[in-house]
């Protein structure tokens, strides 16, 4: 089996927006900070001799900070490096600097453009978004890979299937997931959505979702969960489950770490200047600290119907309630019960050999693909 990774690059930290949960201090957004391309070299050089196929996220802070010269420079430096090596770019990006340069470059360069902002809810975490709202307008004719990133906070808790609308009507992807209590949001865990009411409006978006045949774009995570159910989980992708070695992200310091979200100094994985290969960054003591707290929690998870599918969840999160050691904390209820929800859903259609008809186009191929490999895997 080839070796995948999923890479996310943060080449600054600053950034022209100040959202209320950012995962980063403003102390960290108002830095002048960016990445060399010396430590990008190095990176990929590294990713070159042990992957097979790799993606890149530019994330931050906000990434369009740095010039369009940046970006061409980087795509220059991954063609020379990595030659007919599988690889693939997403910049997760505020919009606000998007401009129609910059989606003709991506356009033109198979470069995925991912949008942070909440459609109808937006206001309730960010500044100026009506700009960035008629971007996303404009987006949509298809003409370029894009989708948006939606994060549900305590007042938008109930209003999940109005954003998932909201997105559905325009022709965009959407990803949902709630405010988590890392970065700015430990100052306002007011944004913290309840776990239960956020349940509530995640199965009735699904539900919206699901039983749509019209529909055009997925909703995520619930689509990966599909996936999930029917024994094909998407390791790329954040969808709490554990992603440990699958994941890999670099400060423009150099400094690495298992996640973007923040992630504290015993969890850092070694710098980029210093590793001989990204396997040391796998055998680093902060790893080794990440994969103790998560064993220990695991073994507590082992009696849950749905370990199999979640390995114990996502450490970060884990970390961020409880403790590293510690389930039972709200991204866990919040996975147990919609994603059971899903499964339910799904396993009924299967066993009862269900009119396909009535799902959308992501769930009958799913489900068509399960038919046709009935030995498929059903674990992670």
């Amino acid at each position: 089996m080839s070796r995948f990774l999923s890479v996310v690059i943060k080449p600054t930290l600053a950034c022209d927006m100040g959202c209320r949960h950012c995962y980063h201090s403003p102390e960290e957004m108002s830095s002048g900070a960016r990445i060399s391309f010396d430590r990008l070299e190095r990176l990929f050089n590294l990713l070159n001799r042990e992957y097979d196929s790799l993606w890149f996220i530019w994330h931050g802070g906000e990434p369009l900070n740095l010039p369009i010269s940046f970006y061409k420079k980087v795509l220059d430096m991954q063609k020379r490096i990595f030659g007919l090596l599988r690889y693939g770019n997403t910049i997760q990006t505020n919009g606000v600097a998007l401009d129609r340069k910059f989606i003709k470059f991506c356009k033109e360069n198979e470069v995925n453009i991912g949008i942070s902002h909440e459609g109808p809810c937006n206001p309730l975490l960010r500044p100026d978004g009506d700009a960035v709202a008629k971007r996303i307008v404009e987006m949509s004719d298809k003409e370029r890979v894009f989708s948006v990133s939606s994060t549900i906070s305590r007042g938008a808790q109930d209003r999940q299937a109005e954003i998932y609308r909201h997105f559905r009507d325009i022709g965009s992807a959407v990803s949902i997931n709630p405010v988590v209590p890392l970065g700015c949001a430990v100052s306002h865990p007011e944004l913290v959505p309840d776990p239960d009411a956020y349940i509530r409006s995640s199965i009735e978006a699904f539900d919206e979702w699901f039983n749509d045949p019209e529909v055009r774009v997925p909703l995520i995570p619930h689509y990966l969960y599909v996936l999930s159910a029917l024994g094909d989980p998407q390791g790329s992708d954040c969808a709490h489950s554990s992603c440990l070695t699958k994941w890999l992200c670099m400060y423009p310091n150099g400094d690495l770490y298992p996640c973007a979200k923040p992630c504290p100094d015993s969890m850092k994985l070694g710098n980029i200047d210093e590793i001989r290969s990204i396997g040391d960054a796998f055998r680093s003591e902060g790893f080794a600290t990440i994969l103790k707290g998560t064993i220990a929690r695991r073994e507590k998870c082992k009696s849950c119907e749905l370990f199999n599918f979640c390995q114990g969840g996502c450490s970060i999160d884990a970390m961020a309630e409880n403790g590293l050691e510690e389930n039972g904390g709200s991204s866990c209820r919040i996975f147990r019960e919609v994603f059971g929800h899903v499964k339910k859903c799904v396993d009924s259609i299967v066993e009862e050999k269900k009119d396909l008809t009535a799902y959308n186009a992501y769930v009958r191929d799913a489900v068509l693909g399960k038919l046709v490999n009935p030995e498929q895997d059903r674990y992670l």
